[in-house]
């Protein structure tokens, strides 16, 4: 009996999956435990093998995104043996049909017309309106995919997160989206923002004790600490104090969370010259890391996520969020950093910048340091998003506080 070669379950969080790239064609015989395709989830990339050996036949093609448990191959013992479950081999579909009791036989209905395409090819274009008949299709045996249904109705429709363009604009070129992780960045953030009631507050912390301190530890080390070791730790003391900052919306109950999970945004390069990703590595247990813990567990994550290196259960489970733009962004620079979903908080700390600022009636050049940080208002109420903002506020101003 041919074995079905399904989308598995990654990591936790994993929904869905993207195929990047078929190692193998369609129809090669494959051994056990060969690479036979690439596949990106919203934040990893990872070689699949095969699960025995025998002849593949590819169902879901490269650059279409499929749930998890989707069967997205079918592999039989023999070619012949494919050969006779494939539905779109020999002339007479109703008799290849009735003969063959294989899940992924459509019924004979589905072949009246002589259109093929894949069930996410066909449920987009019900979506969109799209006639079959009239889409020429780019996969195996001429089978329609999704991109041709994408391609066969330019512009944007119902739920999509992309906008028609002016196509008589001279262009400098164009960044492939699907099986990339622009589109997986692209879900993400309108998730977010049509599923969360999202709102942002700004401040200025005087780091200038903090940029002491740090001073006082790479003297004593040898080493920097990052100033976004001193944030993390500060986030981390803050939601002692204001525990529902730790927590996440599950269905109808507000879940709080005991270890504090910092999901550290990262910026990669794209695929093209133009384009940049984003990356969300996890640093785990924060609650009961110094300082340097931190800062060395946070350098470790960002270099491997640079390397392609992370594995999957390191870039799930996060409880709360950091996405820092300093160093980036032009000094004094406030934004509003979008949920990092189920996390009812994320904050973005910016590139501080020395000011004359007033102190007991004199005026003095501080280090400020700009916050911005938004929450989710179904799960936080305005007046603790304001403790927990205060006291993080609080502990960036007084190192000493959290250096114990």
């Amino acid at each position: 009996m041919p074995t079905d070669f399904t989308m598995p379950k990654l990591a936790m969080a994993m929904n869905e999956g993207t195929i990047t790239e078929w190692l193998v064609a369609d129809g090669d015989v494959i051994e056990k435990g060969q690479a036979i395709l690439t596949v990106e989830t919203e934040k990893v990339a990872y070689d699949l093998e095969a699960p025995e050996s025998g002849a593949i036949r590819i169902l879901v093609m490269a650059g279409e995104t499929v749930p998890v448990d989707t069967c997205i191959a079918v592999i039989a013992a023999t070619a012949d043996e494919l050969q006779a479950i494939d539905p779109e081999a020999g002339p007479d579909p109703a008799t290849r049909a009735a003969a063959n009791e294989h899940p992924l036989i459509a019924p004979a209905a589905e072949y009246a017309d002589r259109v093929r395409a894949s069930p996410l090819a066909r449920k987009i274009a019900a979506q969109r309106g799209v006639d079959l008949t009239a889409v020429t299709g780019s996969g195996p045996g001429g089978r329609i995919v999704k991109r041709d249904v994408v391609d066969a109705q330019p512009g944007a429709a119902a739920g999509s997160v992309w906008t028609a363009v002016d196509t008589s604009l001279t262009e400098l070129g164009r960044i492939p989206v699907p099986g990339t992780p622009r589109a997986g960045i692209a879900r993400r953030m309108m998730a977010s923002l049509q599923s969360t009631a999202q709102l942002s507050s700004f401040w200025e912390s005087d780091i200038s004790e903090l940029i002491r301190a740090r001073e006082v530890m790479r003297e004593r080390a040898g080493a920097a600490v990052s100033v976004n070791a001193f944030i993390i730790r500060a986030m981390s003391a803050a939601i002692a104090d204001v525990p529902i900052a730790n927590s996440a919306l599950a269905d109808d109950e507000i879940v709080v969370y005991e270890s504090v999970n910092v999901g550290i945004a990262v910026a990669l390069p794209g695929k093209t010259k133009w384009d940049s990703a984003l990356l969300v590595p996890v640093l785990r247990n924060v609650q009961s890391m110094a300082v340097a813990e931190i800062d060395a567990g946070m350098k470790d994550l960002v270099r491997r996520a640079r390397e392609g290196l992370l594995t999957a259960d390191e870039t799930t489970g996060s409880t709360i969020t950091m996405s820092s733009t300093a160093g980036i962004a032009p000094p004094g620079t406030r934004a509003t950093p979008v949920l990092n979903m189920p996390n009812a908080v994320i904050v973005g700390p910016s590139t501080p910048q020395d000011k004359l600022v007033p102190i007991k009636g004199e005026a003095a050049v501080r280090t400020m340091l700009p916050v911005s940080m938004t929450f989710d208002h179904r799960v936080l109420d305005g007046e603790p998003a304001a403790r927990f903002s205060r006291a993080l506020h609080e502990y960036l101003e007084n190192p000493a506080l959290i250096l114990v």
